[in-house]
């Protein structure tokens, strides 16, 4: 699977970027990601395709267990998504010009990370932890080295 994570800023610090490269590094193995630093959703325009699976991390309680995380990108898989999006700190405004620019009925999954109020940069490597924690544990293998 390929994961495109829209991030709503248009750079990571270097500490952030540091973190992230370690974890597409360890995703590798799993599936390909691409970082996109943008204030903007045109580049997520260019990126999509209708059938491709768009995951939309907004603030609120935690949407799943880190098991039932990995069941649902199991689930993608299983019914054939091979690119997800996922967008991070983008507004309801822009979800509803999204649906708009789209010209389609598109499926969007909402879900959150945690109930705390982050950076969209800490929300961005909090999405490439819990993938790669995912995949571990549906390749049954331990987290922690």
């Amino acid at each position: 699977m390929t994961y495109h994570i829209y991030c709503n800023q248009k750079s990571i610090r270097t500490h952030y970027a540091e973190a992230i490269a370690e974890f597409t590094k360890r995703l590798s193995a799993y599936c390909s990601t691409q970082l996109h630093c943008a204030d903007n959703l045109s580049e997520f325009y260019l990126e999509y395709k209708a059938n491709h699976a768009l995951l939309w991390i907004q603030s609120g309680p935690s949407s799943y267990t880190s098991e039932e995380f990995a069941s649902f990108i199991n689930a993608l898989q299983q019914q054939g998504s091979s690119t997800v999006h996922i967008l991070i700190g983008y507004s309801t405004d822009e979800l509803n010009a999204l649906y708009e620019q789209l010209g389609y009925d598109t499926s969007v999954t909402f879900l959150s990370l945690t109930s705390f109020q982050l950076s969209t940069e800490t929300i961005g490597l909090m999405c490439y932890e819990q993938l790669y924690r995912a995949y571990t544990i549906l390749q049954g293998k331990t987290y922690h080295k």
